[in-house]
């Protein structure tokens, strides 16, 4: 699909070619990248907050998983009579 920008300011594109000939892209595919990076970025960022959610409940998981496995020592401890130290 083709698109078309027009009017834009001579120094903003003087600008896009800087960055396009610094990754070695023609203006074409420097724009092309870009605008395909932006159409996906909030897809991305619901993912990294999905990642960060997850992340964050496995660490409660494992919180309680070790408060519960340090119960249980401190148990079987006592039914065996041996000191907590």
């Amino acid at each position: 699909m083709e698109i078309k920008v027009r009017n834009v300011c001579p120094v903003a594109v003087s600008k896009l070619d800087r960055l396009a000939k610094e990754k070695g892209l023609s203006r074409q595919a420097f724009l092309k990248e870009q605008i395909e990076t932006l159409s996906i970025m909030e897809e991305v960022e619901r993912q990294e907050q999905a990642i960060d959610n997850l992340y964050d409940r496995t660490i409660e998981v494992m919180e309680k998983c070790s408060d519960a496995m340090t119960s249980m020592d401190r148990t079987f401890n006592k039914l065996l009579g041996e000191d907590e130290g």
